[in-house]
């Protein structure tokens, strides 16, 4: 069986002491072999489950009738709480990936660039006097870009 990535595992350890504490990598090997160890037992028990309900797919249900027949049980209700927070972050994702989907705000944010666009243009093209010479303007950009107009259909 392959090993959990030294450096995920490493970047988990840091994300949980806040980076306040040093880890050796005796302690890292140690975690990633007993993390290792629990995903094996556990997706065993899972996989053995599965097959005696005739089943193909090991489900969340099977994942946690595993944990009661290694006798984790203490571990079920911090697990549901991990679970309901990943589910929360996947449905904001969703909903934030179905806004970008979503023509009504992506014309919105499209009027919203061609504004900004036009009002730093019209920043970048007044001129700047010159601190030395109050007569001498300098050099401006004159930026213009060509903008695709939509191919009516």
């Amino acid at each position: 069986m392959e090993q959990l990535p030294k450096a995920t595992v490493q970047q988990f350890i840091k994300s949980i002491t806040n980076g306040d504490m040093k880890c050796s990598n005796e302690f890292v090997t140690q975690v990633m072999s007993m993390a290792k160890e629990y995903i094996q037992q556990v997706s065993d028990q899972a996989n053995t489950i599965c097959l005696e309900n005739g089943k193909k797919t090991i489900s969340g249900e099977f994942f946690y009738k595993a944990i009661q027949k290694l006798r984790l049980e203490g571990q079920i209700q911090f697990l549901k709480e991990i679970e309901e927070e990943i589910k929360e972050e996947v449905n904001v994702k969703n909903q934030n990936k179905a806004r970008f989907q979503d023509e009504d705000h992506l014309r919105q944010l499209e009027e919203q660039q061609k504004e900004l666009y036009e009002k730093a243009k019209l920043e970048n093209n007044k001129h700047i006097v010159d601190d030395e010479d109050n007569s001498k303007p300098r050099k401006t950009l004159n930026l213009q870009f060509d903008q695709e107009e939509e191919d009516p259909q």
